[in-house]
């Protein structure tokens, strides 16, 4: 028996004992990419500094104005996408052209249509030629961005108003020609006829509206956890965006889910520590980028900020499908085992296994990148800290595996860059 089999041996045997106790059903579910987005587009919310569920009542809306237009049901699909990836732009990259850019990458990488990142692209563009970045006017502007547009200033009046029935009340009495420069004459038109059903009110401020969204978009196709897998993977990516640390959530993924196997935890585990290894750190797009780009050590108010990520991104996670348990392991992922991490200072005993594995993993990929008060550390100068807080601040038998599960982790790399040289080359 080789090294690494005998170390999945016997930390498996542990793994399985009670402290280290996790629903042994634990699996990446099969879902749609709209069942997902309906519900972690409120990340963007946060970066828009907008209330989560934001996003999900522009794109319901948006597509109530596509279906009072008369388009079909590919185009309306298309519209509950631009709504509920809008907010990407505001995601901390540098100017305006370089946000959108961010938004269609997002798109493209979804495997989504074409159109929507075109119509990503169109979101701060208008009717009268007055937007950006491109100036265009008139039906150059993508139909579905004129009808995102249009829900996105509805939102906005609302949130003014402020109580969703005077709201209603202030828009029913709202012309067309309101919003005539904004989204045109045809659109703002839907958009008023729209505004006056009692039943559009109702469902914007339903609590199951994610889940109505993901029932409107379900022609997109089958269920699939490489869906699922593929969702998360882009979502780190924004977040990684956000925190100019490019690569960072694939790390902290691919690390996990060695970890995992190595721990000898059953595939469906890896599988969802690979997910949630890319969705560690979604809320911090709830975090004020002044905060996450500081170049000095945080005051305590700033820290007290920080510490909010942790709780913000499993609320994010909770609602949607599948996601319930990886949602705890993503709040409890800066947890210790001797009871003095946060957000909630758990003892031992309530630690399950995955966020003790994610804790490495994630504390490990921090100490070797550049941050704007330190450079990145050596492996070896890493792996010696986390040797240091064994058993207090990180799980002593992942630790244990940590330089093992490295050196597979360097295998796999050398192999994805050889595959991709490959392609490049043929």
């Amino acid at each position: 028996m080789d090294d690494r089999s005998e170390a999945v041996t016997t930390v498996g045997t542990l793994a399985m004992s009670p402290s280290y106790r996790f629903s042994r059903d634990v699996r990446v579910r099969p879902a749609r990419r709209i069942e997902l987005l309906a519900y972690l587009s409120a990340a963007f919310d946060l970066a828009e500094g907008e209330t989560p569920g934001h996003a999900a009542r522009v794109a319901f809306l948006g597509s109530r104005v596509a279906e009072e237009l008369g388009l079909g049901a590919e185009e309306r699909r298309r519209v509950l996408h631009v709504g509920l990836l809008h907010g990407v732009r505001h995601v901390g990259c540098g100017d305006l052209a370089a946000a959108l850019d961010l938004g269609a990458y997002v798109a493209e990488r979804l495997h989504l249509d074409e159109q929507v990142a075109e119509a990503l692209l169109g979101v701060h563009e208008r009717w009268d030629g007055r937007g950006e970045p491109r100036g265009l006017s008139g039906h150059q502007v993508p139909l579905e961005a004129l009808c995102v547009s249009a829900a996105h200033w509805a939102m906005d009046v609302a949130s003014r108003v402020g109580h969703p029935l005077r709201a209603r009340a202030v828009m029913q009495r709202m012309d067309a020609p309101d919003t005539v420069p904004l989204a045109g004459p045809l659109v703002s038109e839907a958009l008023a006829d729209v505004l006056r059903g009692d039943d559009t009110w109702l469902t914007l401020w339903d609590d199951d509206l994610p889940a109505v969204i993901g029932m409107l978009g379900a022609g997109e196709g089958k269920p699939s956890r490489r869906k699922v897998m593929d969702v998360a993977a882009v979502m780190g990516e924004v977040v990684d965006a956000a925190v100019r640390e490019s690569g960072r959530s694939e790390r902290v993924a691919a690390l996990a889910r060695i970890l995992g196997v190595r721990m000898g935890l059953p595939d469906g585990v890896c599988d969802a520590l690979e997910v949630a290894g890319h969705l560690l750190d979604l809320g911090q797009l709830g975090v004020p980028r002044e905060v996450t780009e500081k170049p000095s050590i945080l005051t305590v108010d700033e820290m007290e900020l920080m510490r909010r990520h942790p709780g913000l991104g499993a609320r994010l996670l909770e609602g949607a499908p599948g996601m319930a348990e990886i949602a705890g392991w993503v709040e409890q992922h800066h947890e210790r085992p001797d009871g003095r991490g946060y957000p909630e200072m758990l003892a031992v005993e309530d630690l399950p296994l995955p966020p003790r594995i994610l804790a490495v993993a994630d504390a490990y990929c921090a100490l070797r990148a550049d941050r704007p008060y330190r450079q990145a550390f050596s492996e070896q100068d890493a792996l010696a800290m986390l040797d240091a807080g064994a058993g207090r601040q990180f799980d002593a038998d992942v630790v244990a595996v940590l330089p093992g599960a490295l050196r597979v982790l360097a295998e796999v790399e050398q192999e994805t860059a050889t595959t991709r040289l490959r392609v490049l080359t043929d």
